[in-house]
């Protein structure tokens, strides 16, 4: 008699794949023991056989229309009456080692093979109850979950904070609140050799994968990172490990990041623009304020109606060519600096950040209606946000600001670091020093087009007697 192996198991914690292959060896013994000759084996390695998910091998199993079917436990093959069924279709004999013979072919054998699936599920689901009472009890209690791989950011312990992996997560989410992408901090993370505990366990370094977009955005915005424990997403209780974010920056960043209106480039709610000159330049036809885009591969600036379509290398060199050129022209950094020191060096710094607190708050009630976000995380993280927005309000009371210029480095580091100081920095520049108007997209190949072609840049501030920018 020919018979197919089939081996399970539900969770294989190391990837080693010994639970099923300690399965098989043992059926292939049962089968020479009798003199069975060994058809196949398929194997369905750390998949659960009561989760609802598709699984592969079974799948194939039934396709391959066996003679007669040898598995290590009958538990191991079928967990649900659906799936019984549809293995008596089979019409085939089952034999379990651990379980006896099942004769399908019978009306008395389909009956027993029904009553041991049927108590079998009975079991499942009376165990997963338990699992899930104890499950939410532990969370209430801050216990660590420790199913699966450890945290990224954590040791085995769940607890012990890896001081390396830290690091990089609170500089990744600095990143994020800076205007850098997802992307960006998957490849820093990357480089740093820092991977994911998923593609780094059991796999040689020169073979794992690097940081995912998915993988990062998942990090940045779990409760976990400001200890705080969860259960299906819900925060239930504090967490026993210390924290690695504070809660006002986890905050900002789950609203950031769970904002359904998050793109690249352009204004939006909850979500500081990526580009230079999105929401600031306007389109000379219709007056909206332009966006970051594509267009044929390259990154271009372009109005909703799409009348101007600038190449945004070019548009951003422009207008920060125009920003330095202004701060360098007689007479108007010493007035800037003393407009500072009558309204206080921090000003700027501060209406900035209420700014963008305010739109973090937006970008929370945005995340929730969409259902990015639980009501228990906007809560917490209104209140956190809020508590920051008022100080800042209570030190801004009767200030107008003006764009921040580090107190140490001055004037000189502003412009010889430009294209590498942070995004935030130089948009507030390019707001108060410019005005820059893009132009509708005429006949002229973009070969022989100018910078002047594609906009016009203006100074603000200006006395009748200085130059146009």
């Amino acid at each position: 008699m020919g018979v197919t192996i089939y081996v399970r198991l539900s969770l294989d914690q190391h990837g080693d794949e010994l639970g099923v292959q300690r399965q098989e060896a043992e059926c292939r013994a049962y089968a020479e023991a009798r003199g069975w000759a060994v058809r196949e084996v398929i194997p369905d390695n750390d998949i659960s056989a009561t989760s609802g998910k598709v699984r592969p091998g079974f799948e194939r199993l039934l396709a391959s229309k066996p003679d007669a079917i040898l598995c290590w436990h009958t538990d191991r093959l079928v967990r649900k009456t659906e799936d019984l069924l549809r293995v008596i279709a089979l019409g085939v004999n089952v034999h379990a080692i651990h379980a006896g013979h099942l004769d399908l072919s019978t009306p008395a054998g389909r009956a027993t093979a029904k009553t041991v699936t049927a108590w079998a599920e009975y079991e499942g689901e009376q165990k997963a109850l338990r699992q899930k009472a104890s499950n939410l009890q532990a969370a209430k209690n801050g216990t660590p979950h420790k199913t699966g791989l450890r945290p990224f950011g954590y040791a085995d312990d769940y607890v012990t904070m890896v001081e390396a992996e830290a690091e990089a997560i609170r500089k990744g989410a600095e990143m994020v609140l800076q205007g850098e992408t997802l992307a960006a901090v998957a490849r820093f993370w990357t480089d740093l050799g820092l991977l994911a505990p998923r593609s780094s366990s059991g796999t040689a370094k020169g073979d794992a994968k690097g940081w995912g977009v998915g993988g990062v955005k998942k990090v940045l915005i779990s409760p976990r990172y400001i200890a705080q424990a969860t259960y299906h997403g819900e925060v239930v209780g504090e967490g026993q490990w210390p924290a690695i974010l504070d809660e006002a920056t986890h905050y900002a960043l789950v609203s950031a990041l769970t904002n359904p209106k998050r793109f690249t480039g352009g204004a939006r709610t909850g979500s500081a623009p990526q580009t230079l000159l999105a929401g600031l330049a306007t389109c000379e036809r219709c007056g909206e304020t332009v966006r970051g885009g594509m267009y044929r591969g390259t990154p271009v600036y372009r109005c909703g109606q799409k009348h101007v379509r600038v190449p945004r290398e070019l548009a951003d060199k422009r207008a920060g060519n125009a920003v330095l050129a202004r701060i360098v022209f007689p007479g108007f950094l010493p007035w800037v600096l003393s407009a500072r020191q009558e309204e206080g060096d921090d000003s700027a710094h501060l209406h900035q950040e209420a700014q963008t607190l305010r739109e973090r708050l937006d970008g929370l009630a945005v995340s929730y209606a969409s259902g990015a976000i639980t009501l228990s995380q906007m809560t917490a993280g209104t209140e956190a946000i809020r508590a920051r927005l008022d100080e800042i309000d209570e030190k801004l009371s009767g200030v107008t600001g003006l764009p921040p210029i580090d107190p140490v480095s001055g004037i000189t580091d502003l412009i010889q670091d430009w294209p590498i100081t942070p995004l935030p920095v130089r948009r507030a520049w390019v707001k108060f020093v410019t005005t820059i108007t893009m132009h509708p997209n005429g006949f002229k190949k973009a070969a022989k087009m100018t910078a002047d072609d594609y906009m016009t840049v203006e100074w603000n501030h200006t006395s009748d007697d200085e130059p146009d920018a």
